[in-house]
């Protein structure tokens, strides 16, 4: 199974390495993600929804992981994505940093620790809990902001 990740997590950073993931509004492009998409799921012959966890995985930086992605949709990942830039970003260390998708029924929260430098980069370890039809999934992990100021996940 993590070597399916991996690949998976391979695949969709090779389809957006080199692509302009933003649209005119400054979001993510839909033309460029529906391309990775496109390109991953041929590429390595995935199910429509692991092609698109890992893509919109991939251009969410990373953060939300390929366990806890792969039990999402879209909007989902989007809002749980949301929530942890606000919980990087400005969440008081230990505090839950909620989320919830009334239309799916999934909720979460991210856990952010203390912030710390490594390497000369802000970093903050964070646990990520979702809920999926009563299921408890936990993933732990750490982002690191790059020197243009987006969170990374950390090796």
């Amino acid at each position: 199974m993590l070597k399916s990740n991996v690949v998976l997590l391979l695949a969709a950073t090779l389809a957006l390495g080199g692509c302009d993931v933003t649209g005119s509004d400054g979001g993510l492009g839909a033309g460029t993600l529906t391309r990775a998409y496109s390109s991953t799921k041929s590429a390595i012959g995935l199910s429509s929804e692991s092609a698109a966890a890992a893509v919109t995985n991939a251009a969410f930086g990373g953060l939300i992981g390929a366990k806890l992605g792969a039990s999402l949709n879209d909007e989902d990942r989007r809002l749980a994505y949301e929530a942890q830039i606000v919980a990087l970003d400005r969440g008081a260390p230990g505090a839950p940093v909620p989320w919830r998708n009334p239309a799916s029924g999934r909720y979460g929260n991210i856990v952010a620790g203390p912030a710390y430098e490594q390497k000369g980069a802000q970093c903050r370890g964070f646990s990520h809990t979702i809920t999926v039809n009563g299921d408890l999934k936990t993933a732990r992990g750490t982002a690191c902001r790059s020197p243009e100021g987006a969170w990374a996940a950390a090796g």
